[in-house]
């Protein structure tokens, strides 16, 4: 693998810090699996790295109302092995203990994977499959969005070069059962299947989210006890064919994959 290109690098112990830092070819780092791989790539060129691991308010995690906050530097194995992602959002931790290997669990972080906007990640469909939102910060806004109007495409989010994703905001007491599959032969998934029973303004529906075998993921909410084609849903997306397989057959291993999180929703899901 190709050395890093130069670049300088911040250490603010404040997010204000880190927002003066920050510009289009200044850029903020956590815990660097996804970028500085594209920059050993050539496909990103920073001139300068703002290293986030010393901001204290970045590394929380805590209950603000009705809601799980979750602190922009919050690695995978710490939110996997918080007592209150596992009290209070129990998918979760399953779900983020099967991203990518040990050293991206221990140095990756939950708002670096969003920010990234990888198309095959496990976060983000389950993420979006909890409501979830972001927060933005910049020197001179805060705002919030969903993860559906975060992620925009593949690689592609709503950050600013300017703002810094702060936490990531889960509601609670929604979800009574939950589960997640995911099929997987090479280093990222195949497709990935989040299926709830979750309780929404208009009343308690099923949700499926697939992610991964298409550009972006795809949440359809269903009423209780209507039936869920999962042939008809997998026929409807559109699979993005790949080296993991064409879209004929990962249409066929998604519609496997919704049949079985459905049948594991009745049958032993996490609750």
């Amino acid at each position: 693998m190709s050395v890093l290109p130069p670049f300088g690098l911040h250490r603010p112990t404040t997010i204000a810090g880190a927002l003066e830092a920050m510009s289009f070819d200044d850029m903020p780092v956590a815990g660097g699996t996804e970028l500085l791989l594209a920059m050993r790539m050539r496909v990103l060129r920073p001139d300068s790295l703002i290293d986030l691991k010393r901001i204290p308010e970045l590394q929380t995690v805590e209950i603000d109302g009705p809601e799980l906050v979750i602190g922009g530097g919050v690695t995978h194995q710490q939110a996997a092995d918080h007592p209150l992602v596992e009290e209070h959002t129990p998918i979760l931790p399953p779900v983020l203990l099967e991203v990518g290997n040990p050293r991206v669990r221990a140095s990756g972080t939950l708002a670096g994977n969003l920010v990234f906007a990888e198309p095959k990640s496990d976060v983000i469909p389950i993420l979006l499959a909890l409501d979830a939102s972001v927060v933005l910060v910049s020197a001179s806004a805060t705002r919030s969005l969903t993860i559906d109007e975060f992620i925009l495409g593949p690689y592609y989010s709503a950050r600013e070069p300017d703002e810094l994703l702060t936490q990531i905001r889960i509601p609670l007491g929604r979800v009574s059962a939950a589960v997640y599959l995911k099929y997987q032969t090479m280093e990222r998934p195949t497709v990935g299947v989040a299926a709830l029973d979750i309780s929404l303004g208009d009343g308690p529906k099923r949700r499926v989210v697939v992610g991964a075998a298409c550009e972006l993921p795809v949440l359809r909410d269903f009423a209780p006890g209507e039936r869920i084609d999962a042939a008809a849903l997998a026929a409807e997306l559109d699979i993005v064919p790949d080296m993991a397989g064409n879209e004929r057959y990962k249409r066929h291993v998604t519609a496997i994959h919704i049949d079985r999180a459905l049948a594991r929703l009745d049958e032993s899901p996490v609750r």
